[in-house]
């Protein structure tokens, strides 16, 4: 049988109102506004997110573009073109002795 209500979670839902009730509204301004400021336009956001995978794949393979593009899902070519795009040369990633 399914409960319908229960006092338990009621109550924490009640202490959670009240709590955000109590944040100032000068700081509920600053972090709404504050957020705006720092938001990115989805394609730079993208990028970047793209370039960090980048590199941390590279990082994981040693520069081994044969094993980051297997890892990524992509084929050869397509992940040099990825790299191309991002201006990364695996062979910055190899590590020597």
């Amino acid at each position: 049988m399914a409960v319908l209500f229960d006092p338990a979670a009621a109550s924490t839902n009640a202490r959670t109102l009240l709590a955000i009730e109590s944040i100032p509204a000068a700081l509920v301004r600053w972090a709404v506004e504050g957020e705006a400021n720092t938001l990115v336009p989805l394609d730079r956001a993208r990028r970047a997110f793209e370039r960090d995978y980048l590199v941390h794949i590279l990082t994981i393979t040693r520069g081994n573009v044969t094993r980051a593009a297997r890892l990524a899902g992509r084929n050869r070519t397509e992940f040099y073109r990825l790299l191309e795009r991002h201006l990364l040369e695996p062979s910055a990633f190899k590590r020597t002795g």
